[in-house]
């Protein structure tokens, strides 16, 4: 197994090949559950559907992006998030986790086309330090006992709460989540392509890994600070102009109802919210996709100018149509059955707080839906790239099968 692996590394410079191959390594990992004692461990079937997630977006990258350097960024983010998702080790999780900024740092500073790229690298490197530093701390009171595989491990709130700060960072909570419309608005179409999709889920997936060792007394400040990033940001996707900040602020809104779900202490919020994660990560991903794909041709991502997709392209305002429905929570769509599992389980949680989430739900409909009207109608004519649109067609295929997903669980 383990000259498997090395083999997929030596083929990074080749990166068809490096693709083609973790397609063949996330069908073996469903059999071999560690790998003769290495940090590498799948320690469930989340990760896997991850690492498949991951190579979707990696698939759309190769096919619609032309600058070949992005391409070996891409390549190299997609192997520390595989090593993310798969160690067993808590030093890796963080160093992967930490790793992961360094190719997104690249892209924005290297492919952003603004002055203002530096002031959002800024944003980015120093909320990412200043919240994992405590990380690190912990682990070292810890005497590096510090393992989620072999037992579970109990912590104070205080603790807790330090040891989540890093992961909260990259969900983003609202107030820690600054960083991500500031390096989205400079970012070239690929790095906010892999920052939504991809970046958000180490977060989730790392807060995940440590819930074990969650004390539930305390939950009610998570459903809070949930139910807060909730409506605040909502009401910011409202007053956007720039459709990739609105598209960012859309990012903050799912995770924060993502937290939400894993702050119910049920099994079925759990699921619910592994299940949107995979949702979010497909549908942010073509969100920012087709953004970008106009930014290319008309030079502009104002809502204003989104006009006249119907008479340019019927494909590109099928596939846009349908991905901002699956972003408003539209059923069939899988991240409809997630919300929906989320609600359900809710009113035996509190009732009140669904006068919130109709607020919620109210909001991220209109938006969403607003956007797409100002897109369809209008006279002019883009010459739209059909045939790197159709490269999406596999992950809005992804998008709403929930039937395949639910089997999983």
């Amino acid at each position: 197994m383990m000259s498997i692996f090395l083999l997929g590394v030596l083929m990074f410079f080749f990166y068809y090949y490096f693709f083609f191959f973790f397609i063949f390594l996330g069908f073996l990992i469903f059999n071999v559950i560690s790998w003769m004692g290495l940090f590498v461990f799948v320690d469930s079937y989340v990760f896997v559907m991850l690492v498949l997630m991951m190579l979707f977006m990696l698939g759309l990258i190769f096919m619609s992006e032309l600058d070949s350097s992005l391409k070996y960024l891409s390549s190299l983010l997609i192997l520390f998030c595989f090593f993310f998702f798969m160690s067993s080790s808590v030093m890796m999780l963080y160093m992967f986790f930490e790793l992961s900024m360094f190719p997104i740092l690249v892209m924005i500073l290297g492919f952003g086309s603004q002055i203002e790229k530096i002031g959002s690298s800024y944003y980015l490197l120093f909320y990412t330090i200043f919240c994992s530093l405590p990380f690190l701390f912990v682990y070292f009171k810890c005497y590096y006992f510090f393992s989620y595989c072999f037992f579970d491990f109990f912590l104070s709130w205080e603790m807790f709460f330090v040891l989540s700060l890093s992961f909260m960072v990259k969900f983003p909570v609202y107030f820690l989540h600054l960083w991500l419309p500031k390096a989205h608005v400079e970012a070239p179409t690929t790095a906010s392509m892999l920052l939504a999709g991809l970046l958000l889920k180490l977060g989730t997936a790392g807060f995940l890994r440590i819930m074990g060792s969650m004390n539930f007394v305390y939950n009610n400040f998570w459903v809070l600070l949930s139910f807060l990033g909730m409506i605040l940001s909502s009401f910011c996707c409202l007053f956007q102009s720039d459709s990739k900040s609105l598209a960012a602020y859309s990012s903050i809104n799912h995770m924060s109802f993502l937290l939400f779900a894993f702050s119910l202490i049920f099994l079925s919020g759990k699921v619910a919210g592994m299940m949107m994660m995979l949702a979010h990560g497909y549908t942010s991903t073509l969100m920012f996709f087709l953004i970008g794909e106009f930014f290319h041709v008309s030079s502009s991502r104002m809502l204003y100018f989104f006009n006249s997709f119907f008479g340019s392209s019927v494909l590109f305002s099928v596939v846009f149509f349908l991905v901002f429905l699956s972003n408003s929570g539209v059923p069939p769509s899988l991240s409809f059955l997630s919300e929906f599992m989320v609600v359900s389980q809710m009113f035996s949680y509190s009732g009140v707080l669904f006068f919130l989430v109709m607020i919620y739900f109210l909001l991220s409909f209109y938006y969403s839906v607003y956007l797409v009207v100002c897109s369809f109608l209008g006279k002019g004519f883009l010459d739209l790239f059909v045939f790197s649109v159709g490269f999406s067609v596999p992950l809005v295929f992804m998008m709403y099968n929930f039937f395949w997903w639910s089997m999983m669980y």
